[in-house]
């Protein structure tokens, strides 16, 4: 949308000739680079990347997802008619986080359980979910977000509320994703699953938390999560956040 003319155009990313559709998530993630000026991502299966505001797109990665094509057939109805909301599609991209600190490493999170690292500019691709130590296969990737103050750590948020599971799933890596650490102890006594997750602009030392959207609520975990408290706030579902 030009601010100015108030004219407006689609720039959605398109499939190549004689290629299939392209699947984007209802909640298609989009990411603004924190280090090039009018760079852009967005993800479908694939990761693209704009350098013109979204004039035009490069796609940059294979299919981040797991490609299962059990996960794909939301358009057999049984003679229903089809609902071409994007609500129903699966295997998407659906977290994006360019690390500040560096622009050669990006991380993507999917809804079918892949966690997606490069540190080569999208060159090359590690899938290190299977280094988070006893998460169940195909949990939704909600949140992944690269430190503002080192290239080697990240967050991760998992969300596995559509299987019945409520607990809250908070990740940190510190070494690109070979190993990971739980921000929430089982013994925390925090009840409900979290959707996304925020650490606050301090020092890096610090490791205060912003609140973690849980079941409708936010929540501060400060010292690494060894110390968890609520926010008086409603039950609101909050799907982001920013700290100031």
């Amino acid at each position: 949308m030009n601010r100015f003319t108030l004219e407006g155009r689609a720039v959605k990313p398109q499939p190549n000739y004689g290629e299939g559709k392209l699947r984007f998530n209802w909640n298609t993630p989009i990411h603004m680079s924190p280090n090039e000026k009018g760079t852009i991502y967005i993800g479908g299966q694939f990761l693209f990347r704009s350098r013109d505001h979204g004039q035009s797109w490069e796609r940059i990665s294979p299919d981040l997802t797991t490609n299962d094509p059990e996960k794909q057939k939301q358009e057999e109805s049984g003679g229903v008619t089809v609902d071409n909301s994007y609500a129903e599609t699966h295997t998407t991209i659906y977290s994006i986080s360019e690390s500040p600190r560096d622009g050669q490493t990006i991380w993507v999170g999917t809804d079918d359980g892949n966690l997606q690292v490069t540190r080569d500019g999208a060159k090359s691709w590690s899938n290190v979910v299977g280094n988070v130590l006893n998460l169940p296969k195909a949990s939704w990737v909600a949140w992944v977000e690269a430190s503002l103050h080192d290239a080697g750590t990240a967050y991760a948020t998992i969300d596995r509320h559509t299987f019945g599971d409520m607990e809250p799933y908070v990740f940190k890596t510190t070494d690109y994703g070979k190993t990971w650490t739980p921000i929430v102890a089982a013994n925390s006594g925090v009840r409900g699953y979290a959707h996304a997750s925020r650490k606050t602009r301090c020092r890096p030392a610090c490791y205060s938390w912003e609140p973690n959207s849980v079941f409708g609520s936010l929540w501060i975990a400060a010292n690494t999560g060894r110390n968890i408290r609520v926010m008086n706030s409603p039950a609101w579902p909050c799907g982001t956040k920013r700290a100031h």
